[in-house]
């Protein structure tokens, strides 16, 4: 079987159509119905239940799905690995970062590039610690900033600093330079989604103090809450260095008291040889903290 057979599989299952799906492959019909009933012979089980009006993937089918899945998602991995060692003697070094650790990261990679002028650099967003360790666990990057200490003997986390949470209000919507935690649920807040490790912080801390908050307003990045507080949909609570970010000008950060922190870790695994390069980018980035 080979991987254009299971990407077609999975163009079938996307669409739910063989006509659509054929349309976006850019095949004939007749060849991917030809295709998907070899792949149903090799396996020596139906895929798809088809009838004239309508097109339903079988319980085998769906086991099916998800083992093409991976396995299509590897392949793809695999070549992007392949071309990017074959297109420069220094491959990509890849890591995920946090929303707010954007600012400071980049200054970093900016001296990295001055030392390395030939690097080439990949990162990703990851909020998830599942997410960050199966990244981490999976090769996908050399190393992980998270803002929770990952407890995994294969994985080395380095704690990089402390920040607080602030509270960004309007310009001149509260006086105050601080703000206590109680006076908080009586204010329309703007708050992460509950799988995000910050959201997490915020309700332990909320559940300690016994406080109810107001929460009028959900979403996946403090860019977004930050634009919600800009239109005047409430105030959200963000880690402090974000606050330095474009997105926060003409707001204001209240402190917050008692006072909520988080720390930042980088995180890498033990046992894997990385390259000169990205040792030297995981150095600076925690040299980087300790002279601040």
């Amino acid at each position: 079987m080979k991987i254009i057979q299971l990407e077609y599989f999975l163009a079938v299952v996307r669409y739910n159509s063989f006509t659509k799906a054929a349309q976006f492959l850019h095949i004939s019909q007749p060849s991917l119905t030809t295709s998907i009933k070899k792949m149903e012979a090799d396996l020596g089980y139906p895929l798809f239940i088809r009838t004239t009006k309508e097109l339903k993937i079988t319980e085998k089918g769906i086991q099916f799905y998800k083992y093409a899945q991976s396995l299509v998602e590897t392949y793809h991995k695999t070549l992007d690995r392949m071309y990017d060692l074959n297109i420069s003697d220094a491959p990509r070094i890849k890591f995920s970062i946090l929303e707010s650790t954007s600012s400071w990261i980049a200054m970093v990679i900016q001296q990295h590039h001055h030392e390395y002028e030939t690097q080439r650099y990949q990162i990703v967003e990851q909020h998830s610690m599942e997410t960050i360790i199966s990244s981490l666990l999976n090769f996908d990057v050399h190393f992980a900033l998270s803002n929770e200490k990952i407890e995994r003997d294969s994985i080395v986390s380095v704690p990089l600093y402390d920040e607080p949470y602030v509270l960004i209000t309007p310009k001149g919507a509260i006086q105050e330079t601080e703000q206590k935690a109680d006076d908080l649920q009586h204010l329309p807040l703007i708050l992460p989604n509950r799988q995000y490790q910050v959201r997490k912080h915020l309700d332990e801390y909320f559940k300690h103090l016994n406080i109810h908050p107001n929460i009028v307003l959900e979403t996946d990045r403090f860019e977004a809450a930050t634009t919600f507080v800009h239109r005047g949909l409430g105030y959200t609570i963000i880690p402090r260095f974000y606050y330095q970010s474009f997105s926060a000008n003409h707001l204001n950060a209240v402190k917050i008291k008692p006072s909520i922190e988080r720390t930042i870790y980088i995180n890498y695994l033990e046992q894997r040889k990385l390259s000169e390069p990205a040792n030297t980018l995981i150095d600076e980035c925690i040299a980087y903290w300790k002279f601040q």
